[in-house]
């Protein structure tokens, strides 16, 4: 990225001392960026959706990058937590995990109700392998949710009318290339029509991520709607 003299801002690194300064700082943040780089994580967080919103709701891209959890990544995930904190062993680190993946375990599952009762006993490559899978599932989960069924997934350009939708990747590499495809204008994509329930949408996909781009529905009355109501004045 360092041809592109690439600049941009973490919110979280952040240190306004109110937390108005700080969300108008984002705000003109999101107002200036080309686009907005979504990380899923292990839960949901209102900054970040208003993020993602904020900038769909101009018509600029959200790259969402949902981590793919293959071979090392466990193994990274622990190595990582150990640096930060080096007074804490692995099996405690996995209990914190599954607290965070598989909140309700304990409650549904009696052997990982053992685990926790006798955090320095449990079995640590079965505890590793169970970690790895309810992880696994979380992630496949918010990447399928950004994709393909959560309508807010899409959303509209406050100026134009026109639907705008977030573009999930799952490798770095992906990321990477997405956005420089971005801030050099070479996004590739291919037209998707669709027939549904007798109507013919079409979408506007972007080639690496495979995601909807921009998307024409099929509804007759919506299409009437927006193009006879959106941009008129509010009575």
């Amino acid at each position: 990225m360092t041809p592109l003299k690439l600049r941009y801002f973490d919110p979280t690194q952040a240190y306004c001392p109110d937390r108005v300064d700080k969300g108008l700082v984002e705000a003109l943040m999101l107002k200036r960026a080309k686009c907005t780089l979504y990380f899923a994580q292990e839960t949901d967080t209102l900054g970040k959706d208003s993020e993602l919103a904020s900038t769909l709701a101009q018509g600029k891209p959200v790259i969402a990058y949902v981590p793919s959890v293959s071979d090392g990544y466990l193994d990274e995930l622990l190595a990582t937590l150990k640096t930060a904190y080096p007074e804490r062993d692995e099996r405690s680190l996995i209990l914190d995990q599954l607290q965070v993946f598989a909140p309700t375990a304990a409650w549904r599952d009696a052997e990982i109700r053992k685990w926790v009762d006798g955090p320095s006993t449990f079995p640590v490559e079965k505890a590793r392998a169970y970690l790895e899978k309810r992880i696994q599932e979380h992630y496949e989960k918010r990447a399928k949710t950004l994709k393909e069924s959560h309508p807010l997934g899409i959303q509209v350009h406050l100026n134009t009318g026109v639907a705008n939708g977030v573009l999930v990747v799952r490798s770095l590499e992906q990321c990477v290339e997405l956005v420089r495809r971005v801030l050099l204008r070479r996004l590739d994509f291919k037209i998707d029509r669709q027939t549904r329930d007798g109507r013919h949408y079409v979408f506007l996909r972007e080639t690496i991520s495979g995601c909807i781009f921009r998307v024409m529905t099929g509804d007759p009355m919506l299409t009437n709607t927006f193009w006879n109501f959106y941009l008129s004045p509010a009575e």
